[in-house]
């Protein structure tokens, strides 16, 4: 399992140039886990990256798992009927 920090807000602007970032876990041989505690905010463009490195590994029989999700972007999530990707389990035990 790869875990991969998520240090800022997902938006648009975030998004843009954390693109590379994004394409190389979706070729990932592995689960990849985002640790989202110092995500404070979650736009479409950050729900589209997460859903894109979704799609991708889910081909490959590989999971996507979102840890430390709170506030503005847990509720977003649980709108977009997304909260099946988050774990209860700290990113340490991943």
């Amino acid at each position: 399992m790869r875990v991969v920090k998520i240090d800022q807000d997902m938006d648009a602007a975030s998004m843009a140039v954390m693109k590379p970032v994004f394409e190389e876990l979706a070729n990932s041989e592995s689960d990849v886990c985002f640790d989202m505690s110092d995500v404070h905010f979650l736009d479409s463009s950050g729900v589209g990256a997460i859903v894109f490195v979704f799609k991708r590994l889910r081909e490959r029989s590989h999971r996507v798992s979102l840890v430390n999700v709170a506030g503005q972007p847990l509720r977003l999530l649980r709108q977009l009927k997304l909260e099946f990707m988050l774990s209860t389990r700290p990113a340490s035990a991943f």
